[in-house]
């Protein structure tokens, strides 16, 4: 019998997990069709800041994680500048697939509006 079922609400933590598991399956805008992966997004959740960057990149395709590139690395200094890291915050983007131009491997591109629509569910 699930929490739901005895009139419990799921933990945070399960909650999460099952959101980033549906992220994972999501086929709303073309993106899909191009990705590795979806990157649905890290940390606590309990976390109370929370850093929504616009799109992940080739290397956040590649690893499933949001801000593990150049991008990351600054962020990691940001953190530790304020006292904080990655265990601390929860760290996710706009979108959840990366926006390519260009044959294989493509360049990012910034995510078009229809895109960033179909990906607003995600973050409410």
């Amino acid at each position: 019998m699930t929490d739901r079922k005895r009139g419990k609400r799921p933990s945070r933590g399960n909650a999460l997990a099952r959101l980033h598991a549906r992220i994972r399956q999501c086929d709303r805008c073309p993106l899909h069709r191009t990705r590795t992966q979806a990157v649905p997004g890290a940390g606590p959740a309990s976390a109370r800041i929370m850093f929504v960057g616009e799109a992940p990149g080739r290397q956040e395709d590649l690893s499933g994680q949001p801000f593990v590139g150049a991008a990351g690395k600054f962020l990691d200094e940001l953190l530790a500048s304020i006292g904080l890291s990655r265990e601390d915050v929860y760290i996710t983007n706009v979108v959840k697939s990366r926006p390519v131009s260009g044959p294989p491997p493509g360049r990012n591109r910034a995510p078009a509006p229809e895109e960033i629509i179909a990906c607003a569910p995600w973050l409410e």
